[in-house]
């Protein structure tokens, strides 16, 4: 009985936790998703948290997290960090992951996810 109230509360938290992804794109390929719980914007710029989670395994790879910050203005991003997962959803081992931010910032393209990303999240600039 212990062990079955056991299962069943992580199942309960692992879908809490699943919960706070919300889907904003998904291309046959990936899922993209952003933890809404985790924006914050500061003086133009829009920290997130983004997961994709893809259709199928690349280098045992099966979703990710990374740690992004924009600049609104500018229309441009970079990663601050990044977690590679070989399960979807961020689960199973850890594959590698980086706590290094990106010192060059890239432009956020026209077609791309991170321009849609960024349009989502950044408050409208007059």
């Amino acid at each position: 009985m212990k062990n079955t109230i056991t299962c069943l509360c992580l199942s309960v938290c692992a879908l809490s936790a699943q919960a706070e992804w919300l889907l904003y794109g998904d291309n046959g390929k990936a899922a993209f998703y952003y933890d809404p719980a985790s924006v914050n914007t500061q003086q133009g710029r829009v920290t997130v948290l983004e997961m994709l989670d893809y259709s199928f395994p690349l280098n045992r790879v099966l979703s990710a997290k990374t740690h992004k910050e924009f600049d609104c203005e500018k229309q441009k991003f970079r990663n601050l960090s990044g977690e590679f997962f070989a399960g979807h959803m961020l689960s199973g081992e850890r594959i590698s992951g980086s706590d290094t931010p990106d010192e060059d910032w890239r432009e956020a393209v026209q077609g791309t996810r991170n321009l849609e990303l960024l349009q989502l999240l950044c408050p409208k600039i007059s």
